[in-house]
């Protein structure tokens, strides 16, 4: 049930759109003491990423993100975020996470809000994170007949059961 992404602004052909990539393909778990959650790592196979178009997703895994290369990325929680108390069964908390989010083979620090629920046992998060190309040695995906801007969002819905 979980999937990540991304979301791209793009002109194509000289028509604002956006390129958009999902996966399913992820693992991740998380770590409470009480109400304090202690760790969160997530990792997610780059090259299942896909969209709708074929030619994007061959640009996407060969020359933009190298996934011979660089065939994983990875979040990892580095600050402990206090929850106040466990919510209610289908209650909505909105928290800020700091992390290091590592791509492309380049590791950086991220903070970002997420908004949990608590249903049936099961904890959903979702969130996104804007990431800069460059800042991952990732080089922009504008080409001739593409142009795209600098930055690119992450998107998730990662929904964990207790083991």
């Amino acid at each position: 049930e979980s999937t990540l992404g991304y979301r791209v602004k793009e002109v194509l052909g000289g028509v604002d759109t956006e390129g958009v990539g999902r996966t399913s393909e992820l693992t991740g778990s998380l770590t409470f003491e009480g109400s304090v959650l202690i760790g969160a790592n997530f990792s997610v196979d780059v090259a299942s990423i896909t969209s709708d178009s074929g030619k994007r997703d061959q640009k996407f895994a060969g020359e933009i993100m190298e996934t011979a290369t660089y065939p994983e990325a990875t979040f990892r929680l580095t600050s402990p975020v206090d929850i106040t108390t466990v919510p209610d069964d289908g209650q909505q908390i909105e928290v800020t996470v700091a992390g290091e989010l590592t791509m492309h083979g380049v590791s950086k620090s991220v903070t970002f809000p997420l908004t949990a629920e608590y249903t049936n046992g099961r904890i959903g998060v979702l969130g996104a994170i804007e990431v800069a190309f460059a800042d991952y040695g990732i080089r922009n995906p504008s080409n001739g007949f593409v142009t795209t801007g600098d930055t690119g969002l992450i998107e998730f819905v990662l929904v964990f059961e207790r083991v």
